[in-house]
């Protein structure tokens, strides 16, 4: 039963287990959720203004930059869902992720008066998103990780 539990009760008591549990949450998970329901609350502004930067679409470097701290966030939260998963693991769920995510995103805004949806928006959300998931994976590679996650 203990195995199954995941702690034995000569070296951690059911407190410290709780107490380790919420800790992770609270470090990993937690602002990752927050941050997402950042990003539906912005979408929900109506009429949102942004302003026009000579040559450049402040819209299209504010998505890139969230969604590219958003997968920063997932990805991290993903690696320490537990032991058993691995940076292709982590890389996989924050990608599937991400993509349902901005996809969401965008057909969301689609319903909030004064807003539409966008195919560059999402583009550039995906774009900023992949770049961040693709370093971090690569960052993670070396010849002992993937010798490691091999044998997993």
């Amino acid at each position: 039963m203990e195995a199954i539990i995941g702690y034995d009760k000569k070296t951690m008591s059911n407190s410290s287990v709780r107490n380790g549990w919420l800790r992770k949450f609270l470090i990993y998970h937690l602002p990752a959720i927050l941050y997402a329901g950042l990003i539906i609350a912005v979408s929900s502004i109506s009429n949102l203004k942004t302003p026009k930067i000579v040559n450049l679409q402040f819209d299209k470097i504010a998505h890139f930059i969230e969604y590219a701290l958003l997968a920063f966030l997932v990805f991290r939260s993903a690696i320490n869902l537990g032991s058993k998963i691995t940076r292709n693991r982590a890389f996989i769920i924050a990608s599937v992720f991400v993509l349902i995510f901005a996809q969401f995103d965008e057909l969301y805004q689609k319903m909030v008066p004064g807003r539409d949806a966008s195919i560059g928006d999402l583009a550039v959300d995906l774009l900023g998103a992949a770049l961040v998931l693709i370093l971090l994976w690569y960052r993670g590679k070396s010849p002992k990780t993937e010798a490691k996650e091999a044998e997993q």
